[in-house]
């Protein structure tokens, strides 16, 4: 049987000649790409190799003692070239690692971080060779290291706390160098981040020195990460006198106008106040780089005065007036003019059919409103069956039925009238006028308006034919949207009877 010497003997003679001219192989290799890793393959080869000859030779052929000097000194010289040889490999890592940023763009890692597997290495090494290869007891050295330390860190636990909240920072990485944050009272941009402070760049230019254990306490808004979309919010007041509508578009058509402004998502308006004389708007703008909204705020305030001039929609004026009000005079004031309500009810073609004297029946009869868009200004499901003149704008008669979009049945624009409308038949629809834009309108009372139908024939016949012109447009929606429903129950019943193979079922 070959003893462990004479196979450890072998190994010496054929395997460490082999290891060594297939290292030289790779160093060639490494040599022609100029690769870093050369450096570490050379220290493997010159020094790891024969140290390890040696120490095969010493213990395992020789059987030499393991305290002897001669080979403590060996594995003294495998385990440094070994050290040697991975701390080059190391170097070749970390400086990829540090170099990273100027390739793909990705956040630098902290260089104390990076120098973590370096003094790990040392501290590993040093161990293995005191108290392994030596023999030196170093319980009495850890025993004053850990009484030392102890007292250190009763001395810096500031410091120390600040150290420990900067690796919490860098290995959480909540902002990172370029964003834009606010912690607390500072907001700025973030210049740098090391292991105790971080360094901000307020928007007066000034820099800010920063602990990081004051920014671990801190709740940090981070305006650049997870993207830069920000929203921009500008309250103001506008003169109560103005229709939310005017107001609304003149405010819009000031942020569609401010430069940096988003298109996308774009911005809108909300009402958060009403209180005469004023009404208070909010304006939501988006930007896609938060250090430009005070630039952003400015450039919105300056179009708008413009905006509210071409608009004609006046701003809250900072003069103060004293006013005298004698309320029975306001009130006799407020009250429509007749005149004019009489010339809206002649401009409607309906009403044209009447006389003065019935014409001055209604005007006593009605009164003014104002719907914005989107409104439903009358509809079926109301008890009253008013009569309406439209003055300005324009708005719709659309059919509502559960389960479908609205249909239009009809349009009415300035001068036109409409009301008393029918109940469509069928259950679950409704015909209801909707303002497309904001309207004015002329409110005949329901009783006054069917006393004159009533007593007017012609009127009564006007009355007639219109309501059977809009229950014909009723029917074909009606019967359009049955046919719809029709074809689709028949297609639905041909797919559920057909087998996945295609052939019918029995």
């Amino acid at each position: 049987m070959i003893s462990s010497g004479a196979i450890w003997a072998l190994v010496v003679i054929v395997l460490v000649p082999f290891t060594v001219i297939a290292a030289s192989e790779i160093d060639e290799r490494l040599r022609q790409r100029e690769s870093p890793l050369r450096s570490a393959i050379r220290v493997t080869r010159d020094w790891a190799i024969p140290f390890f000859a040696v120490w095969a030779i010493l213990i395992p052929v020789l059987s030499r003692n393991d305290d002897s000097f001669i080979v403590r000194v060996a594995s003294t010289g495998l385990i440094l070239s070994l050290a040697v040889a991975a701390q080059r490999v190391l170097k070749v890592v970390i400086d990829r690692i540090r170099n990273r940023p100027a390739t793909d763009g990705r956040g630098s890692v902290p260089q104390l971080m990076l120098a973590v597997p370096r003094i790990a290495l040392i501290l590993v090494v040093g161990w293995v060779l005191l108290n392994g290869v030596w023999g030196v007891d170093l319980s009495g050295v850890l025993t004053a290291l850990g009484v030392t330390s102890l007292v250190v860190s009763f001395a810096l636990q500031d410091t120390l706390s600040g150290l420990a909240s900067g690796m919490l920072l860098l290995s959480d990485r909540p902002f990172q160098p370029g964003d834009w944050i606010n912690a607390g009272e500072k907001e700025g941009l973030v210049i740098d981040i090391n292991w105790r402070t971080s360094r901000i760049k307020t928007r007066n230019g000034d820099t800010i020195i920063v602990p990081n254990s004051e920014l671990a306490g801190a709740a940090v808004v981070n305006y650049s990460a997870p993207d830069q979309l920000h929203r921009v919010v500008v309250g103001l007041q506008v003169a109560y006198v103005n229709p939310p509508t005017n107001a609304k578009e003149m405010l819009l058509d000031a942020a569609r106008g401010t430069p940096g402004v988003l298109s996308e998502p774009p911005p809108n308006v909300r009402v958060v106040s009403i209180d005469d004389p004023l009404m208070g708007y909010e304006v939501h703008m988006w930007v896609n780089d938060y250090s430009i909204e005070p630039r952003v705020k400015s450039d919105f305030g300056s179009l708008v005065w413009y905006q509210s001039h071409r608009h004609e929609v006046p701003l809250p004026s900072p003069a103060q007036d004293l006013f005298i009000h004698d309320v029975a005079a306001e009130a006799e004031a407020a009250k429509p003019n007749p005149n004019d309500i009489r010339r809206g009810l002649q401009r409607s073609p309906l009403l044209a059919l009447l006389d003065d004297a019935q014409i001055d029946g209604l005007v006593r009869a009605t009164r003014q409103a104002r719907y914005r868009v989107g409104e439903l200004m009358i509809d079926t499901q109301t008890a009253r069956h008013e009569l309406m003149v439209m003055l300005e704008g324009k708005a719709l008669l659309v059919l509502i039925e559960d389960g479908y979009d609205e249909a239009v049945i009809g349009e009415m624009s300035g001068g036109e009238a409409v009301g008393m409308l029918e109940d469509p038949r069928g259950e679950g629809r409704i015909l209801a006028l909707r303002a497309v834009t904001d309207c004015e309108v002329l409110v005949v009372n329901a009783d006054a308006a069917g006393a004159i139908g009533s007593r007017n024939a012609e009127l009564a016949a006007a009355f007639n034919r219109m309501t059977a012109l809009r229950q014909r447009r009723i029917e074909r929606v009606v019967a359009r949207r049955t046919r719809i429903d029709t074809e689709d129950a028949d297609e639905t019943a041909i797919e559920s009877s057909v087998e996945p193979n295609g052939d019918p079922s029995k």
